[in-house]
């Protein structure tokens, strides 16, 4: 059996910090986060070659962001559509609080619109009640820990260069 120690150390660590955050810190760290393991994701599941690492990394790389990671996540069915969507979310909140320096929270305008459109995942009986704040707390603690996991699995179906058959090669 493979210990999962690893995953529920860091997710533990990211939750304490994650919490005493502010309502700016916590959209900008919990969007960095989801980032970070996109990367990891798609990285673990890439060939082990330069050309994987360029497209993930470093000037203009072309999953360099965190709208085209998501998307490639996607693309290559390492994500689920409801994960997908929850991330679209959650990228969008942190762009409402990262490109603009007024004085703003969850329960603002677009950032209380799209964590409405987040699934509640907390325990039934406080949704009613949950504020805007606490359903993205609860919908970024449920997809981290599906992505910490979701790393090691991805890295089970990790992709090999192929020789391929060409008739105008001759090897």
């Amino acid at each position: 059996m493979v210990s999962t120690e690893f995953e529920i150390q860091q997710l533990s660590q990211f939750l304490s910090e994650f919490n005493k955050e502010s309502d700016r810190g916590a959209a900008l760290v919990a969007a960095s986060m989801i980032d970070e393991r996109l990367e990891e994701m798609l990285g673990s599941f890439f060939t082990d070659a330069p050309a994987s690492k360029d497209l993930l990394s470093g000037f203009n790389a072309p999953l360099g962001t965190f709208a085209a990671r998501a998307s490639a996540a996607m693309a290559l069915g390492l994500l689920q559509e409801n994960e997908f969507k929850e991330i679209t979310l959650i990228r969008k909140i942190r762009n409402e609080f990262g490109h603009g320096w007024q004085t703003i929270s969850f329960e603002s305008g677009r950032v209380a619109d799209f964590c409405r459109q987040l699934p509640w995942l907390g325990p039934s009986e406080y949704e009613n009640g949950a504020t805007a704040r606490a359903r993205f707390n609860a919908a970024v603690a449920i997809l981290l820990t599906d992505l910490l996991w979701r790393v090691r699995l991805v890295a089970s179906e990790r992709r090999s260069i192929k020789t391929w058959p060409n008739r105008a090669r001759s090897e």
